[in-house]
């Protein structure tokens, strides 16, 4: 569905990207794992148009998006949950979630509505309270449902778990399972490798700009350096 060949990305003078390849096969959960400042984030950016590439190429569904606008990618069938969550505090639950699907017409957008109501029954208990009142959990939910409303094909998560309570991240995790077991494909990044390994079919390594590893879930998971380096084992 994805792939991403030789991608070059500078901010001013940093070269965050150093020539990254990468697949993300439809129907599949691939994951990201890598440092702060390791060059996650980036990618999603680049991928949605937010960072331009210097060099390299971004192709979604058989069709160059490298140098597509913003607009243009999310119609496409591109979707970010960004991290931070960055939901607009001063509207309602619901005005967040129908913003997301601004790109949409009508056609299913009441249909979506109800599958993420279905997901979050708090959102929907909530639906006409500010977004800005919410805890960070709801916001998270609601981060989510707003992408989800869009009716994405490739759905990007960058740290969905980032500053919840334990039971709450084990909660955002069954989301993603359910997200995905409705035939969404999700390219995600996540400060818990352990939880996204477990959950990902295919993951990548990434280290300053590059990747150095890659390999199934499973297969990364038992890698002596991920175990020393990102699961705090000996």
């Amino acid at each position: 569905m994805l792939n991403i060949a030789d991608l070059h990305v500078y901010y001013g003078g940093i070269h965050a990207l150093e020539g990254i390849s990468l697949e993300v096969p439809a129907n599949k959960i691939i994951t990201l794992i890598g440092a702060n400042g390791a060059g996650k984030s980036t990618t999603l950016r680049a991928i949605c148009g937010l960072v331009k590439a210097a060099a390299g190429s971004i192709t979604f569904q058989g069709e160059d998006i490298t140098r597509a606008p913003t607009t243009q990618i999310v119609q496409k069938g591109i979707t970010m949950v960004p991290e931070g969550r960055r939901v607009f505090p001063d509207l309602t639950v619901l005005e967040n979630l129908y913003l997301g699907a601004y790109t949409r017409k009508n056609s299913g957008v009441k249909r979506d509505l109800d599958w993420v109501f279905s997901l979050f029954p708090r959102l929907k208990e909530r639906k006409g309270q500010l977004a800005g009142t919410l805890s960070g959990g709801e916001q998270q939910m609601l981060a989510v449902g707003r992408a989800l409303m869009a009716n994405p094909t490739l759905l990007m998560m960058d740290e969905p778990s980032l500053g919840l309570a334990p039971l709450l991240v084990q909660e955002i995790f069954n989301i993603i399972k359910e997200i995905h077991s409705e035939g969404k494909t999700i390219l995600l990044i996540e400060q818990n490798a352990r939880a996204a390994l477990q959950l990902a079919d295919y993951g990548y390594v990434l280290e300053t700009g590059r990747i150095v590893l890659s390999g199934t879930g499973k297969e990364l998971l038992v890698r002596d350096e991920v175990r020393k380096v990102y699961l705090g084992e000996e």
